[in-house]
């Protein structure tokens, strides 16, 4: 009878099992994920909960914004009784928003305010360096409640500009808040049937033919000692309706249509220079808007007219990465941190495909994502959640110093720790700081555009009226994308990107006979194309 064999075990399959296993369990010692963030309870505040209707129309209702890496500035709304004014127009809205000054990490309140405000627009835009653009009716304000701290009013309003003629339709401070970009439409009288504010809602349909934007550049001065922001006017143009405009203190950014789907960006300098920058591939034209003075983001199509492609490009003629947004959104809007070389990119995803300057409803809603990049290589270093969903946005903020990342949550302030800026990321900010455009004071002047006959009102001396450029040309594209809208709006408009933004195209430009070939481009941190969609 044959004796049975029992196999000997491989030796070396099995130390590879045991490693495995020892390495499984390491893990969690030395693999650390994200830190869970720092939570304040938004009821510490006093903050009241907000219909989810006015939320997704596009209502400003809540706010939060860096004044300093330390510092916040939480606003929203609240339910008290509202005084009555004398002669107050039939079709206002009034309501009360208070301001709170919240010391970080501890949450204590520094300082409080509250403000009557008469529609659901966007009221508050940040300048940088602790200053803040307050909106009343169509007069600005400025406030800098951190460096005024120790004074008997710490958000004393400093009068900054008044449009008893006009309209204001849109705000759009610069990333480094060196120029504010201000749109307004011609007064209309109660009989025409117009709203009397037209920040927020689109312009409706022929009405751009008989009232057109007015666009009007202001260069500011903003300090940090708290005290007036000193601004001077730039230069005016005209469009069909409101956008944003890829422009800086030095020049803007011109789309060259190379035969469709074949796409080129140049920057014309307004001292005259055309430079040739990075060519981009879309099938739609694509949406360019600067992060920072030296490099810019831009939004492109694959095979349609929806905007699920995102590069990063900086003056030197190169496109740095590219990378794939997946799932149906809207409303997508941008936070900024020059310093950082960093910037924050939320979207409201939906279930289903929508219109994306018409209203939603909660059952569309699968969630508001904000994803942090690094802009010299596209690396996502942070995902997070908002809750409840704003189209108007502006409930998350980055950082001055791009180290940390605020956001509404779950009835909470959450507070998340980024990961410190490796030797890489270093280098490439303080590259794309040597190769930008210099900056210079001559008036902001499009090619090809027909001069602009009346400017913006402006009552107080800090921003004073220089003589009006011979010629103020239009930015010939134009998008239709208010700051945010009111709730009773038939339309929700979305901020920044929700369709190809206003990009200076040169009446003289045609498409070149060869188009430009695409420079190298970096390789992503995890060794992928950086055209290969991220899994």
């Amino acid at each position: 009878m044959p004796v049975p064999k029992y196999p000997i075990p491989n030796l070396y399959f099995l130390f590879r099992k045991v490693w495995a296993a020892l390495f499984l369990l390491a893990i969690p010692l030395f693999g650390k994920g994200p830190e869970p963030p720092l939570r304040i309870p938004l009821q510490n505040f006093g903050f009241q909960p907000i219909s989810n209707e006015f939320l997704l129309n596009g209502s400003s209702m809540f706010t939060i914004h860096y004044v300093d890496d330390k510092h916040l500035l939480l606003t929203f709304v609240v339910h008290r009784l509202i005084p009555r004014l004398p002669d107050e127009p039939k079709d206002d809205l009034d309501r009360l928003v208070d301001g709170l000054l919240v010391e970080l990490p501890s949450g204590k309140i520094l300082a409080r305010t509250s403000w009557h405000l008469h529609d659901h627009a966007q009221y508050l835009w940040n300048l940088g360096h602790g200053h803040f653009l307050l909106r009343v009716r169509d007069t600005l304000t400025t406030i800098a409640p951190l460096a005024n701290l120790g004074k008997a009013e710490p958000f004393d309003q400093h009068p900054f500009l008044e449009s008893p003629d006009r309209h204001l339709a849109a705000l759009i401070p610069s990333p480094e808040g060196d120029l504010l970009i201000i749109e307004s439409v011609k007064r209309k009288p109660p009989h025409s049937g117009i709203r009397a504010s037209v920040v927020g809602p689109p312009v409706p349909s022929g009405q751009s033919e008989k009232n057109p934007v007015q666009i009007d550049f202001l260069r500011l001065n903003v300090t940090d000692d708290g005290g007036p922001i000193q601004g001077s006017f730039a230069g005016a143009v005209q469009s069909d309706n409101t956008g944003d405009v890829p422009v800086t203190t030095a020049g803007y950014l011109a789309i060259v249509d190379q035969g469709r789907p074949h796409w080129a960006f140049d920057f014309h300098s307004f001292a005259g220079k055309v430079h040739e920058l990075s060519p981009f591939d879309s099938t739609c034209s694509p949406v360019p808007i600067f992060v920072s003075r030296s490099e810019f983001i831009a939004f492109g199509c694959r095979g349609g007219r929806t905007m699920q492609q995102i590069g990063g490009f900086n003056m030197r003629g190169e496109e740095m990465w590219e990378q794939g947004l997946f799932g149906d959104f809207v409303a997508p809007s941008l936070a900024f941190s020059p310093a950082s070389g960093r910037f924050a990119l939320s979207r409201i995803l939906l279930r289903t495909s929508a219109v994306s300057d018409q209203p939603i409803s909660v059952d569309e809603v699968s969630g508001q994502s904000v994803v942090v990049y690094q802009t010299g290589t596209g690396k996502q270093l942070l995902r997070a959640d908002c809750s409840p969903a704003e189209r108007a946005g502006q409930n998350f903020a980055l950082s001055p110093n791009g180290e940390t990342l605020a956001v509404i949550h779950a009835d909470a302030l959450e507070i998340y720790t980024l990961p410190p800026l490796t030797n890489k990321d270093q280098n490439d900010i303080k590259l794309a700081q040597s190769t930008a455009p210099a900056e210079n004071d001559l008036p902001i002047r499009f090619s090809g555009q027909e001069p602009v006959t009346d400017v913006v009102h402006d009552s107080h001396p800090a921003a004073e009226p220089q003589a009006q450029p011979a010629t103020a040309p239009v930015p010939a594209q134009a998008t239709n994308t208010p700051t945010d809208t009111d709730s009773s709006a038939t339309k929700a408009a979305d901020p920044v990107v929700s369709a190809p933004a206003t990009a200076a195209q040169p009446s003289t430009a045609s498409p070149p006979e060869q188009r430009r070939q695409p420079p190298t481009l970096y390789t992503l941190p995890d060794d992928k194309p950086p055209s290969q969609k991220p899994q």
